[in-house]
């Protein structure tokens, strides 16, 4: 499954009612669908614009929105691509 976009628009899109992503995740959210679908609704909490270009990369890293995300910890998703310019 190379792109994820349709998953991430979909959490994207959930109204999550204050509660966290991974709890109303309607896919096992160990698989590349569901960690895309917290990456949608962490895209949204977190303020930016539609989910596009979503994409596992290596090991528990996804790509969206040309960001490069940890998921390793559904609850608590990392931006790695700021981290690695330093």
């Amino acid at each position: 499954m190379d792109n994820l976009t349709q998953y991430a628009q979909e959490g994207f899109e959930c109204d999550l009612r204050g509660k966290p992503a991974i709890a109303l995740c309607p896919l096992h959210t160990s698989s590349p669908a569901g960690m895309a679908w917290i990456v949608g609704a962490w895209l949204k909490e977190q303020g930016f614009v539609t989910p596009n270009g979503v994409r596992m990369s290596r090991g528990y890293t996804m790509r969206a929105n040309g960001m490069l995300l940890d998921v390793k910890n559904c609850r608590s998703i990392i931006r790695t691509d700021l981290a690695s310019k330093n």
